[in-house]
């Protein structure tokens, strides 16, 4: 017979295997399935991330909502042009240290996955902060941040993150609207950055300018005066040889709010 000694052990050994991960965390041994409704929430309660059906659809993404909204308001998504159609849905770290989505019990062609180079596959693990921001980690004494939802924008541009472009990285960090409030696939609005002697953000209705932010004067826009009026957002743009870029940091939830109202005024 087992002794109570070896249960408490092997008692023990199950719980620490099972609960040694942070709740804001996906690890190699931690994933979350859409069939159990799990997400990890970030470490200050602001944001969560999981599987989501919007509207009327019953289409299942991997998204990035408000944790303490009542109406779940995304602000992020994976797959957006490549929803699952049932709740079998796996979001994990792969086994090439990428965060990874798998459809039922597929394991080598991922749904959506982060695609990049992992030095040590082995470990690395993703992480949601209070930002809203998604990332994937390098779990060594730097923590090196290997990839990072705000470098891939989707509908929603948060405090912190970036318009523009960077010729050193590749990225070009534009947002696209929805199709529709059911449907998070790429739309047909875009706001971007237009690169040139005088870089501008310019809102896009297919390829139709229907607005334009004119020139950055050092402070202020020049097509948006009311930047005068400025008490809430720490503006800051950079126009050097290898990147473009413009970002606005306060409070997310006062900063999306005024981004959304544009967007649902100008774009629809």
């Amino acid at each position: 017979m087992i002794s109570v000694k070896w249960l408490i052990r092997i008692l023990l050994i199950f719980l620490l295997s099972h609960f040694s991960f942070s709740a804001d965390t996906i690890t190699l041994d931690h994933f979350i399935q859409d069939d159990n409704g799990e997400v990890i929430v970030s470490d200050g309660n602001r944001f969560a991330l999981g599987f989501f059906s919007p509207g009327v659809s019953t289409n299942r993404y991997v998204g990035i909502w408000y944790y303490q909204i009542p109406v779940k308001t995304a602000v992020w998504v994976a797959n957006r042009d490549n929803p699952i159609n049932d709740t079998s849905g796996v979001l994990r770290i792969d086994g090439r240290g990428n965060l990874s989505l798998f459809q039922g019990n597929q394991t080598l062609f991922p749904v959506w996955s982060t695609n990049i180079s992992v030095a040590d596959a082995g470990n690395s693990f993703a992480q949601i902060l209070d930002s809203g921001n998604l990332v994937l980690i390098q779990n060594d004494t730097e923590k090196t941040v290997l990839w990072q939802s705000f470098g891939y924008p989707t509908n929603t541009w948060l405090s912190h993150m970036k318009i523009g472009f960077s010729l050193r990285t590749g990225l070009n960090q534009s947002y696209t609207s929805w199709k529709s409030p059911d449907d998070p696939g790429v739309g047909n609005c875009t706001f971007r950055m237009n690169p040139g002697v005088s870089p501008q953000m310019v809102l896009y209705k297919g390829s139709v300018p229907v607005w334009r932010s004119g020139s950055w004067t050092g402070k202020i826009w020049s097509g948006i005066p009311e930047m005068t009026l400025n008490v809430l957002f720490n503006d800051s743009f950079v126009n050097i040889d290898d990147e473009v870029s413009f970002s606005s940091d306060t409070n997310s939830v006062i900063f999306t709010a005024i981004v959304a109202q544009m967007v649902s005024v100008t774009l629809i």
